[in-house]
């Protein structure tokens, strides 16, 4: 089975933030339980310091799920110095106010709208990404990866890696495996909701009274796994970029995330 770029309501611009955030913020705390970051610090770390930065850039933040995670795993093994900005092309106010709310001269989250494939050449750091890489399709991919390396800034991308099972099998048997998966979705975030913090009654209303946020969830959740990449396609891709000739290019898994690093030589 190919990769299949179906719909995700949550790029929709229309949708209403409370569903976009609300599905948002279930994974995230889907995320944090099954603890997918924690592998991933080490690596990103070892890249910043090959790269002599201290600063990460996230692009695509959502409910910053995956740019805090990392922020409180740095701290965690001692790396205190290391300074966080998350930016959004829909930025999440909710979490916007927490994070100022924390008031860690280290975290920043930017109020204004940042579209990833063209963040300005100006903020410095690493680029990063979690969580979000599949919601593009490989010409955006390839733009996103351009603006890096046209800025000389380092760039470390994480996500759900495809799945080899569902690659292999034919394409027409993707809606036997689709419905099953929307309905074990939707009863995740029915069990997940209640243990996001902060606790709102609008969430809950439009989970469990007319429940638009598992039905969001489900579908996207469904729709990531198809859309998934693998770690050579993302590595064909960056090198397909002007300029990728110029950097060192990492690619590769690790548990099941998808990780591709990227630094000027």
């Amino acid at each position: 089975m190919k990769r299949m770029h179906l719909v995700e309501f949550e790029d929709l611009p229309w949708v209403p933030a409370v569903m976009r955030d609300g599905a948002r913020d279930v994974l995230d705390v889907l995320f944090a339980r099954v603890h997918f970051y924690r592998p991933l610090a080490p690596k990103l770390m070892a890249w910043m310091d090959a790269t002599g930065e201290t600063r990460l850039l996230d692009l695509c933040s959502g409910s910053g799920g995956g740019a805090l995670a990392i922020h409180r795993l740095f701290v965690k093994a001692g790396r205190r110095d290391v300074a966080v900005e998350l930016t959004d092309l829909y930025p999440n106010a909710a979490v916007c106010d927490r994070v100022s709310r924390l008031a860690n001269p280290h975290l920043q989250y930017r109020r204004e709208p940042l579209d990833a494939r063209h963040a300005p050449p100006d903020l410095p750091g690493v680029r990063t990404l979690f969580s979000s890489l599949h919601h593009f399709q490989p010409a955006q991919i390839r733009e996103l990866l351009g603006s890096a390396v046209a800025a000389r800034a380092p760039i470390a991308v994480f996500d759900v890696a495809a799945s080899p099972v569902l690659r292999k099998l034919p394409a027409f048997l993707a809606p036997f495996v689709a419905v099953p998966n929307l309905v074990l979705q939707f009863l995740m975030c029915l069990l997940l909701t209640p243990l996001v913090r902060p606790v709102r009654l609008s969430r809950l209303a439009w989970t469990y009274v007319l429940p638009a946020i598992a039905l969001l969830y489900a579908w996207d959740a469904t729709v990531s796994a198809l859309r998934a990449y693998t770690p050579e396609e993302v590595l064909a891709l960056a090198q397909a970029v002007p300029g990728a000739g110029g950097y060192v290019w990492e690619s590769g898994r690790l548990g099941k995330a998808l990780f591709l690093l990227g630094r000027p030589r």
